[in-house]
């Protein structure tokens, strides 16, 4: 009889230990899950709060468009920036402020893209042409935009995660194999033909034009 109760005593120490661990490891779970929704709802707030400031951006510059002028002609352009809005800032401000004036159109690709944007390219080197930008790269901002002629688009290093610069480019012909990889955020609205021009021009080995294209001031206006 003695035996059978310390049988059942042992049986009852070790459920009340095991149900003491078990509860010690739930009470540690708990804790673990309350920081992680404490920690995700700081994010979440964070995000929220950057995409009301991204759609602030946006809202401003609705409507806004550009005007490039080369010496080969007028080539006006609408942007997008509900779906590149930092980019489109990018470029609005630094066209405002005369950063693209007296650039070139460095590189020229008839069937496929004019490019520029380079303050480097108001220097006497060519070989320097296409590898200058701003001191301070912006984040890329990929987008559903295809890649169709007459597309504004940004260039980009090798490297995704570097960012964009000042350059950018527009589209001469369709080339969907660049969806998804650069930064869409305008459209030319008017002057194709100062584009079939420019990407008409007779270039060197390293794609840039014989005769200079030169930007003389980027106009921007509503």
């Amino acid at each position: 009889m003695m035996n059978k109760w310390i049988m059942i005593f042992g049986f009852l120490l070790f459920t009340l230990i095991s149900s003491g661990c078990d509860t010690q490891k739930v009470s540690e779970e708990n804790k673990t899950l309350k920081e992680e929704n404490a920690r995700l709802k700081v994010m979440m707030e964070r995000m929220r709060a950057s995409d009301d400031k991204l759609m602030f951006l946006a809202a401003k510059m609705d409507g806004v468009k550009a005007r490039i002028k080369t010496n080969y002609g007028d080539i006006e352009m609408k942007f997008f920036p509900a779906k590149a809005p930092i980019q489109c800032f990018n470029f609005i401000t630094r066209a405002e402020s005369g950063f693209y004036d007296g650039t070139l159109f460095h590189r020229v690709i008839r069937g496929f893209m004019i490019q520029g944007g380079d303050p480097l390219t108001r220097g006497d080197d060519p070989y320097k042409y296409g590898t200058g930008g701003p001191l301070v790269n912006v984040p890329n901002e990929f987008n559903d935009i295809d890649h169709k002629r007459g597309i504004v688009s940004t260039a980009r290093t090798a490297n995704p995660n570097a960012g964009a610069g000042s350059q950018f480019f527009i589209m001469h012909a369709d080339n969907p194999g660049l969806n998804g990889q650069y930064t869409a955020f305008g459209q030319v609205t008017n002057g194709m033909e100062v584009v079939d021009k420019i990407a008409s021009l007779e270039t060197n080995k390293r794609d840039q034009p014989l005769k200079p294209v030169r930007i003389l001031t980027i106009e921007v206006y509503r």
